[in-house]
């Protein structure tokens, strides 16, 4: 299955081949993963003048200019990314990276997808079994390996899709297979689900390391079988300096996702200028996942010395908040925080639909939602509409993105890696805070607890979430 030789051919046939190209408060939602780039000022709502969506100069001395097509010996065109689709997914962002915003563009390029009812039936079936054909012959095996699962987190599902897709754009593609872990809270069982995958025989894998450090040597055993490992949502397999990490770009292919430290000071700069002086609250995922640990670390540092955060972590390497982004965990948390500190003025989480059941902790104590702000990365419809319909003009909320493309950026960067192409170890993936107004509800939504930003098609999400 790793005749990589011979997609080197195949690109050539398909080089131009462009396949065109948002639950409940019970729990079973959604995560997200954090922005990397510019400032977050709580007002920014506008974008950067420099704001592009074009390709940039790949820095080589080959003669490019602008414009120029620097992937186009791996079949993909940054060029070929729809400006709208960049907008939706990320917002009014600052360009990353050269290497990094051309990986990004290529990915959403695919993502403009004209989607049959073919190509729908496909999907739905690779995403409800572990293992699908894609129909097209090619003699690449995906691999998907998820810390959480499509039946236990919205946002999760609809990561899941998005990797699908994208790899549907792909002929070299003919099988995917996929495990989740379902946040088991034992990291065994996210072993098992990469260990299988490798003993499956698969190319390459995609995922998300929900256990970070715990999850190296397995993640390590999949590189050395020569099986790319490519992580999405700024999923570091440990961070940079942590004990037992890996290095990405050295000791595994890559990991997609924002400037973590990044994320943490904007959602401090919003808590900072929204609370001024006061007391305030920060939740995560999984217990020292990658995303919140990265992102709470530089936060806490950013705070200023006018807010008093509730709940410090107990050393830099630990997390604090953790809910497992699980809705009915966060609301427990809230709940406990609240009871104790009925004053918090300001909340930061990667997850809104998560604090939009924790916000019934306020209902529940009778505490109104005067004077809050609130710091997210994720857009679930859930908190969105309730913002609107509660109408406290002192009440503001500033996200950044769902981050559900994501996958499907490393589901391209894995085709380049298997060409040769250089991936860097890190794509930066830039992000912006914008303010959620009344425009950010949207009352069709076919769930609203799809993030807004997601490149799911709604005809896919119909068949998903519609009945």
């Amino acid at each position: 299955m790793r005749n990589y030789l011979k997609l080197i051919g195949l690109v050539a046939i398909f080089a131009m081949v462009l396949v065109a190209c948002g639950g409940d408060d019970d729990g079973s939602d959604s995560t997200e993963a954090a922005p990397d780039t510019t400032e977050a000022a709580p007002d920014t709502t506008e974008a950067p003048d420099e704001t592009t969506t074009t390709a940039v100069d790949d820095g080589g001395d080959d003669g490019d200019e602008m414009g120029d097509n620097p992937l186009a010996d791996y079949g993909e065109d940054p060029n070929a990314a729809d400006p709208a689709l960049v907008a939706k997914a990320l917002g009014p962002v600052t360009p990353s990276d050269d290497a990094s915003w051309n990986i990004i563009l290529a990915s959403i390029a695919r993502a403009g997808q004209d989607i049959d009812q073919a190509t729908i039936d496909t999907a739905m079936d690779c995403w409800a079994n572990q293992e699908c054909d894609t129909g097209s012959g090619g003699e690449l095996v995906m691999g998907y390996a998820d810390g959480g699962g499509d039946s236990v987190n919205v946002w999760r599902g609809v990561s899941h899709m998005e990797a699908i897709l994208q790899a549907l754009t792909y002929p070299e593609i003919g099988t995917i297979v996929s495990t989740a872990a379902n946040f088991e809270q034992d990291p065994a069982v996210h072993e098992q689900g990469i260990r299988f995958l490798v003993q499956r025989g698969v190319d390459f894998i995609v995922g998300y390391p929900d256990f970070g450090v715990a999850l190296s040597g397995v993640i390590a055993e999949a590189e050395a079988a020569g099986i790319p490992y490519l992580s999405f949502s700024a999923g570091y397999v440990g961070l940079p300096g942590q004990d037992g990490a890996l290095v990405p770009g050295e000791d595994y292919t890559s990991v997609i996702g924002e400037d973590l430290c990044a994320l943490g000071e904007s959602f401090a700069d919003v808590l900072n200028t929204g609370i001024g002086e006061g007391e305030a609250g920060m939740l995560g995922g999984t217990p020292g996942n990658a995303l919140t640990l990265g992102w709470q670390q530089c936060a806490v540092d950013a705070l200023s010395d006018t807010v008093t955060l509730v709940n410090p972590p107990a050393d830099e390497n630990s997390t604090t908040g953790d809910t497992y982004w699980v809705n009915t965990f966060a609301l427990d948390a809230v709940r406990g925080l609240l009871t104790t500190n009925p004053e918090v003025r300001g909340w930061a989480y990667e997850y809104s639909d998560g604090l939009f059941t924790a916000l019934q902790a306020y209902d529940e104590l009778g505490i109104p939602v005067e004077n809050l702000t609130i710091a997210l990365r994720t857009d679930e419809q859930t908190l969105f509409c309730d913002w609107a319909e509660r109408g406290e003009p002192t009440y503001n909320i500033f996200y950044s993105a769902g981050g559900n493309f994501q996958s499907r950026t490393a589901v391209t960067a894995a085709m380049l890696a298997l060409q040769g192409a250089e991936v860097p170890g890190q794509v930066v993936v830039p992000h912006v805070m914008r303010q959620v107004t009344a425009d950010d509800c949207d009352p069709d939504r076919v769930n609203a607890v799809v993030s807004g930003t997601s490149l799911v098609p709604n005809a896919v999400l119909e068949v998903m979430y519609g009945g």
